[in-house]
C-alpha cells in the first residue's frame, strides 16, 4: 500500500504480540485457502462489543476473491456467537467501514496552538488533514491517491533506510 511497516517501529511487534496473548481479551484470526493466508485479524472483546484493531489481506492473486470480506463475515459470526451488543471497527475513515457499519460516531481534532509558530504548525496540519479526509471520500480520487502512495512507498523506504 506504500505505507511504513508498522510492525518495523521500534516497539510495535513487542506491543501487538504481548496484547495477543491476553487469553479472554483477544481474539486472533485467520482466513487460509490451503496453506496460503487469505486474511488475518486481531481484535479484542470487552463489555459485550467486540473490537476490530488490526487486519490485513493478501494482496496478490488470492484478492480477486475478496478475502477481507469473506473474513468479515466470519468475524461478525463469531461477534454474535460470543453474545457481542456492538462491533467496533474503531478509529478511521475507511470506505469498507462505512460499508459495513450502520451508525457512526464522528470524531474531531482539536489542534490549539499558543505560539505564532504554533499558529503556522496549526494551520499545516488543519489543511493536510481536510485533503486527507476530502481524498479519502471520495471513490475516484482515493483510488488514484491509493497507486500514487503505492509506487513511492518503496522510494521514500529506501530514502530513509
Amino acid at each position: 500500500m506504500g505505507v511504513a511497516n508498522l510492525f518495523a517501529l521500534p516497539g510495535y511487534r513487542d506491543f501487538y504480540s504481548a496484547l495477543s496473548q491476553l487469553q479472554g481479551l483477544t481474539h486472533v484470526s485467520r482466513l487460509g485457502v490451503g496453506a496460503q493466508t487469505a486474511a488475518v485479524n486481531l481484535g479484542m472483546i470487552f463489555r459485550g462489543s467486540y473490537y476490530h484493531l488490526l487486519a490485513s489481506y493478501d494482496g496478490g492473486e488470492l484478492s480477486k476473491y475478496g478475502p477481507g470480506a469473506a473474513h468479515m463475515h466470519h468475524l461478525l459470526q463469531y461477534a454474535i456467537e460470543q453474545r457481542c451488543r456492538a462491533f467496533d471497527f474503531t478509529i478511521g475513515d475507511e470506505r469498507y467501514k462505512q460499508e459495513w457499519c450502520d451508525s457512526h460516531i464522528v470524531l474531531f481534532d482539536h489542534i490549539a496552538p499558543v505560539t505564532l509558530r504554533g499558529c503556522f504548525l496549526a494551520a499545516q496540519l488543519y489543511a493536510v488533514g481536510r485533503a486527507k479526509h476530502f481524498i479519502k471520500q471520495n471513490p475516484a480520487l482515493w483510488a488514484k491517491a491509493y497507486k500514487v502512495r503505492a509506487a513511492i512507498g518503496p522510494l521514500m523506504q529506501r530514502l530513509r533506510g
